[in-house]
This record gives structure tokens, sequence and C-alpha cells, in this order.
């Protein structure tokens, strides 16, 4: 469409839009405009910003036009915030067609009545395309234009161009152009007028023109930040560099030639295989890089100038173009300050897992070897109370006597178990290094073990060489690593278990290997039997005693004599093999030798108070018996849990005492079976045991013991206890 003449000249002109740059050239304009109707006696609204509502007061003040309406002056002037009318008419950002004629068609009919001259000066629009509501703007001037056909009024409004700067609001500038009857722009005079194609050139040239300033900015832009970006990494921190796809470095920042100690020539241009230690590890590197992969962490070591080794972490990955590698970019950090930290921290997770063993082995070490003391002292202890009370009786004052004297001896082998491997640990034990015919060594170590393996009822296979086997050593301590070997296989052996030992020549060394169907070792504890006080787990059924010194002493003695020693077992419950090694001085062949012995327990009997004990040590029970016999009651004797449980249900005891630790049942089960029994249920339980901790007693009480004694036994207060029967209160006795 055409554009008509300027609209103060024709009254055809009633909608008018004018685009703008400046806010004065459009201000100056628009105030010409309303002080046409206010020379007249008309009426000028003015609907605008608050900043421009003052500029034109001023302006139409210039004009002779008082601001404030004087008397002269025979139009009138309405001002109304622009924001504040929005408000009264937009719903959910859109015009309210009621709401609009109740807001605004209120003004322009009261201006327009008896006919005068009205002009309306609006901005909302361009408020509403400055909000991005280039819908509701269009919406609100076809309003204006139907309430023109209502009124006669001229209305004019203002767009600047800086609300349609791209080219996908160019059909919303087209829309705006086609709802007006006359449109301008800063390229046009006052009097000048042109078509909406025209305008649409002008703005197709102004987007231009802002999209090559957007673009000049952008190079501008673009080019600083290429040149921050190459500062940072030129003079970041950690090292970096850049390679090649054939694996030559093409660029390397400052950080990465200092930690390494090169200058840019020995580096750049170089394969990066020459600076790694690890040939291997790099090329698989450069491979997982050429597959796309991304490296993390990846622990390297390179070659500084110096010749030193640096350790590194390595993060890289790779570029493509069009599913070529172009290079690669790495990260290189120096970790030798870490390598050496954790290196630290694993020496000191070692040590203190070392010493926290060292200290459980400690401990769990005093505590049997107060369980082992306690042991023997408890019939020595109990023949001396014994002895106080038997008068002249010759025979029990000599059965007496032999008690302490075998148990004597039990103390004294603990001692001297002790005092050999602080002696061999120190190097102090003396030894005298001559030839020994091992068969006759290993004859007497069965000798020593016999009593224990008839005791236990094991079965001892012994096959010898038919000839002498000469070896150079001690004889009396090669006797005790055989005779160590025996008694630990018959300790960790069940009874009625099978144990073989086996002499033989192979090549220019003996072997002797000893094996057993018993308990076997888990796999952490056979790398560590040999070590001072190391036992297996330790169970309160174990019968025999030990202090865990046995092996290690094994091992320091064999090695004193060249020898050397290997633990094997498949696992628990599978038995053990120890193999021992020695150079010998003559080669011989096998012979077979076997050896067997049974045991059996004695069981005795007195009168009196019906009291049981049950403990597997035959002289503890012994001497225990006979001093309760000495205090008047009567006492049967059990060595086992089960022997114990057919005596309690056909005896009926009134006391029964009971040891922990028994060969075919934990103590405490045996309480809690014999509580279920009719002939034992009401009957007073007292455990009698080498262990006293506190978790012990928690333990005896919990199973149904009414006291938890510790050996060896204070005779006056165990006597007291039966004394007075089951109490409500549950107490223990000091050991004496």
């Amino acid at each position: 469409m055409e554009l008509d003449p300027p609209i103060q000249e024709q009254r055809k002109e009633r909608h008018v839009v004018r685009f703008y740059d400046q806010d004065e050239q459009l201000l100056e304009e628009v105030a010409e405009f309303l002080d046409v109707p206010l020379r007249s006696g008309g009426v000028s609204i003015v609907i605008a910003t608050k900043e421009h509502i003052a500029i034109l007061r001023r302006s139409l003040a210039g004009f002779g036009t008082s601001a404030n309406q004087g008397p002269w002056t025979m139009g009138k002037l309405v001002v109304l915030e622009a924001e504040l009318v929005l408000d009264q008419f937009m719903v959910n950002d859109w015009p309210d067609p009621e709401l609009f004629n109740l807001s605004v068609g209120t003004i322009v009919r009261d201006a327009c009545h008896n006919g005068r001259l009205v002009h309306a000066f609006g901005e909302m629009v361009a408020i509403l395309c400055d909000r991005g509501l280039y819908e509701a703007a269009i919406r609100l001037e076809q309003l204006w234009n139907e309430l023109q056909k209502r009124f006669d009024f001229l209305l004019f409004c203002a767009y600047p161009w800086s609300v349609f700067t791209s080219r996908e609001l160019l059909t919303k500038f087209q829309q705006v152009c086609r709802v007006h009857d006359h449109a301008r722009s800063n390229a046009h005079g006052r009097e000048e007028a042109g078509d909406v194609r025209t305008l649409e050139l002008e703005q197709n040239n102004r987007i231009l023109q802002s999209e090559l300033t957007r673009a000049l900015d952008a190079v501008h832009t673009l080019r600083h930040r290429e040149q921050e970006l190459a500062d940072f990494v030129n003079n970041a921190a950690e090292g970096l560099h850049r390679v090649g796809s054939d694996g030559t470095i093409v660029w390397a920042n400052k950080a990465e030639l200092a930690m390494l100690g090169y200058r840019w020539e020995e580096y750049v241009g170089h394969h990066i295989a020459e600076f790694h230690v690890d040939q291997e590890l790099i090329a698989t590197i450069l491979l997982r890089l050429q597959a796309g992969e991304t490296i993390c962490d990846q622990p390297a070591q390179l070659l500084c100038r110096s010749g030193a080794t640096k350790h590194v972490l390595i993060h890289s990955n790779a570029y493509f173009v069009d599913g070529k590698l172009r290079y690669t970019r790495c990260f290189t950090r120096d970790a030798t300050e870490r390598m050496l930290l954790q290196q630290a921290y694993r020496e000191r997770e070692d040590l203190l897992s070392e010493m926290t063993s060292m200290n459980r082995a400690k401990d769990e070490f005093l505590a049997m070897l107060a369980h082992e003391l306690r042991n023997p002292l408890a019939p020595i202890t109990a023949a001396a109370r014994t002895l106080l009370s038997a008068d002249s009786d010759a025979v029990r004052v000599r059965e007496v006597a032999s008690v302490v004297e075998r148990q004597a001896a039990h103390l004294a082998i603990l001692l001297d178990d002790l005092l050999d491997v602080a002696r061999v640990t120190r190097g102090q034990i003396n030894m005298v290094h001559e030839p020994v015919d091992l068969n006759d060594v290993l004859a007497a170590a069965i000798e020593q073990v016999t009593p224990l393996f008839e005791r236990l009822s094991h079965s001892l296979s012994a096959t010898a060489t038919p000839r002498q086997v000469w070896v150079c050593g001690d004889q009396k301590r090669l006797v005790q690593i055989i005779t160590n070997l025996l008694t630990n296989a018959a300790k960790y052996t069940p009874p009625g278990g099978r144990i073989a030992v086996r002499l033989s020549v192979v090549l220019r060394e003996v072997e002797l290997v000893v094996t057993d169907n018993g308990i076997g070792m888990a796999p952490e504890l056979v790398g560590r039997v040999f070590e001072l006080f190391i036992q297996g787990a330790r169970t309160s059924n174990r019968s025999e005693g030990g202090l865990g010194v046995g092996l290690a002493l094994v091992r320091r003695l064999l090695h004193a004599h060249g020898g050397t020693i290997r633990a094997e077992s498949a696992g628990p419950g599978k038995g053990s093999r120890f193999t021992v090694k020695l150079p010998i001085l003559e080669q011989h062949v096998e012979q077979a030798l076997e050896v067997s012995g049974d045991g059996q327990h004695a069981v005795g009997e007195t009168a009196g108070l019906r009291v049981l004990i049950v403990d597997d040590n035959v002289d503890a029970a012994r001497m225990l018996g006979m001093l309760l016999e000495t205090a008047g009651h009567r006492v049967v004797l059990a060595h086992t849990a089960a022997e114990a449980f057919q005596v309690a249900t056909n005896e009926g005891p009134n006391v029964c005492l009971l040891d922990i630790g028994l060969p075919d049942m934990d103590g405490r089960e045996l309480a809690s079976r014999l509580r279920q029994t009719p002939a034992v249920a009401d009957a007073q339980l007292i455990a009698v045991s080498g262990y006293g901790q506190a978790e012990d007693k928690r333990t005896s009480l919990a199973a149904g013991f009414d006291h938890h004694v510790v050996k060896p036994v204070n005779s006056e207060e165990l006597l007291a206890l039966m004394n007075r029967g089951r109490a409500p209160t549950q107490d223990t006795v000091r050991p004496q």
C-alpha cells in the first residue's frame, strides 16, 4: 500500500506509525503532533513512558503551551503512564478487549465529546515488543483500529528500530506496518512517505548492519579468547603437550618442558616413545588413543634430561577429522610426590598391620601362657592341700609326689621352649656340629612322643632309610626338631588320627616329611605358621597344651643346620604336611618302621558327697578329687564329655566341676546338655578353666554354669561355693 502525506495535513491518515533510532527526533515530532489540538481547543492524549512524558511536557511548554493547562490554553492535555495503563487491560500477557474499552476506550470517548479534535500518542505497543510480546502488540494495534471505527481521533504510534533486529522478526515488522494507515522511518522526512517495501528494505539493511557488527565483535572476541587460551595453556601449572598421528610431539607448554628439563628443540619434534621408560606401555597408550579411547590417571615413568626418572599421571584423548586421527592432547601431572606418599602409606599400613598382628599374637600368647601355666599349677596346688591333710598315709603321699613331679616336668618343658626361642633368636644357643645318623634321631623323637600319641589314640606310621643317613648337626637339637613336628601334628589332629613320618634321600639332601589328617590350615595361616606365637584358631576343646613357639623354634634350629622347612595344607579340615630338607653326608635308600600305640584314661571313684569332676588332665582331676575326698565328699571322675554325660545320668551328682577345654565337646555345651537332663537339672554346675578373662566368665555363666572358677583353684572358696549350693547370684572364684 502507499502511505499518505503527513497526518496533520489530511484527516484520512488516522493511524500513523514511526520507526526511530533517536528519542529526541521522535519526541520533537510527537510534540508538534500534540500541540495542534491544544491550540485549537481540542484534546491531546499521551500514553508513554515516564521519561518520555517528562520530555514532552518540557517541549510543549517551549511551544507556548502550559504544562499546567494555563487559562490561555484552549485545549486539554491527558497524560498517562503506559506501564500503568497496560496493567489495566493485559490478562496473561494478552490485551483483553473489554478491559481495553473500559480503560482506554472511556478516555477516548470523553475526549471526542462534542466533536473536538483529538490526537493520541501511544507507546504501549513498543513496550510489549520490548517484552517479546509481538503478537500482543499487533492485537493491541487492532483494538486501536476498532476504537477508531467508533470515535474520530488521530493515533500516533512509535517503535524503536531496536525491537526488529533479526530476520526472524521480519514478518512481525510487516504485520505492524499493515495495521497502520501511514508508516515512515528516519530515512523519510516529516513530509515524506514511503511504501512498505521501502521500509522492509531499510529494515533488512539495518539487520545486515547489525549482523555485521555482531560478526566483527565475535571475530574480535574470538581472537581475544584465542590469545587468552594460548596464554593459559602455555603458562598452565600442569604439563601439556600435543602429539601428532605418527607419535611425534608437535607442541609442549612451559610446565611440561620445565618438569622434564628439556629445551623446546630437545623435546618438540621427537617421538613421544623416546621419553617413556616403559616402551610397551606407551605403545599400548598410542593404540588406545588411535581407537578413540580416553586415557585417565595412567601411571607412567618419563625420562628427564638429567637422566632421572619422573613418575607421572597421564590424561589424554584424541582429535579426529573425518574419522582420521589428527593429534592427541595430553596432560602430564608430576606424581613423584604422590607416589612417594602412596609408598609411605602402604609401608605404614603394612607396618601397622604387622604390628597389629604381632600385638594380637602377643595377647593370644599371654592368654595361652597363663592357661598353660595354670594347668600344671592346679594339680600341684591341689597336691599341696592334700599333703597337708594326708597325715601319715604313705601311699597317698607317694601318689601325690608323682603328680607334682610330672607337672613340674611339664612346666620345665614350657620354660625350656621359651628359653630356646630366645637363645636362637639372639644367636646365643650353643650347638655341637658332628656326624649324626638321622635314623637314630627319628627313633629317639618317636620314643619321646609315643606317650602323647598313646594318650590321644593316634596311629603313627614311620618310614626310615635301610642304612645310615649322616648329616652334620647337634643330635639333641635334631631330635627336638622332629619331636616338635610330631607333637604339633598330634595336637592339631582329633583323637584317633593318622600321622606319618617318612625319611628319604633326594639327590644330595635328606628329606623328612610329616603328614597328618588333622584340622589343616587356612591359606593365610600357612604363610605365617613359622612366626613366633602364631597358632591355629584357638578353640576351648583343644586339650593339648602349647605356646605357639614350637614351629618357630624348628625353623630357627633348621636354619642353624643349613636346612629348610615348608608347610602345606589343602585347607581347613584337610590335614597338613611339613617337609624338612637337610644336606647329607651320604646317600641311602628307604626302609619302613611302623610304631603305634593305644592309651586309655583311668577313672577312680570314692565315696562321699556326690561330686562329678570332668577334666581331660588326669593329674589335675585326681588331685582335685583327692582334695574334695579329704573334705568328705564322694567324687566321681570323668575325662571326656561323653563319659561325663553317662556318669552324671547314672550317679545324679549334686555338684559338677567341668573343665571348659574337653577333647570331644566344649565344656559349655556339656553344661547346657546337663541342664536338660532330669538327673542333673538341679545340680550346681561350676566351670573350671585356665581362661579367666571377663569374656570367658560371661560366656560360662550364659551357658548355664552357676560359677566360673579359674585354675589353680582356691580350695577354701571352692568348698564354700559347694556348701552354699545353687545361689541366685553367680560368683567367680579367684585363683590362688
